[in-house]
């Protein structure tokens, strides 16, 4: 059996888009699942977490849900503990071997009143580590070459 991997996009019209793959839950309530992302931001940098029995119905912040791959279900598991939503860093899984063996962003972004030099500065965030976790699965054989394509023309913003 395979289970459906979404790339999840949180759409902001100011800054970039917040990008992760969201795993509905296997048995139940598909808006309660596993979001795998890195959270922070450019200025500070970024962490890996896995937001475990997170309810999409329960968010007020806009998103899509883009269907990336089909995974086989020996590399998911389901962590449902207490049934509460809870964020950690606790491989269960191969999907969350592989985004925790992928370094997140650290700091890209510098204050225009720096000092150093001022070229121009390639800014890391969420999306792109995600595009290195998608490739990394592919490459791997977890995921189809089609997910690199709806990673690449996922909506930025």
């Amino acid at each position: 059996m395979s289970r459906t991997v979404h790339l999840i996009v949180y759409n902001s019209p100011l800054f970039p888009a917040h990008w992760g793959l969201w795993v509905p839950q296997k048995d139940g309530d598909q808006n309660i699942g596993k979001l795998i992302h890195a959270t922070g931001d450019a200025r500070n940098g970024f962490e890996v977490a896995f937001k475990r029995n997170y309810d999409l119905g329960a968010t007020s912040r806009s998103y899509q849900l883009l269907p990336l791959a089909q995974v086989a279900d020996q590399h998911v598991v389901d962590v449902k503990g207490d049934g509460r939503t809870g964020t950690d860093t606790t491989v269960h899984d191969y999907l969350e071997q592989v985004a925790l063996s992928i370094p997140a962003p650290g700091r890209s972004l510098r204050s225009a009143t720096s000092q150093g030099s001022r070229q121009r500065v390639d800014i890391q965030n969420c999306q792109t580590w995600l595009r290195v976790v998608v490739t990394a699965l592919v490459q791997n054989g977890v995921m189809a070459e089609r997910a690199l394509q709806v990673v690449d023309n996922a909506p930025r913003n």
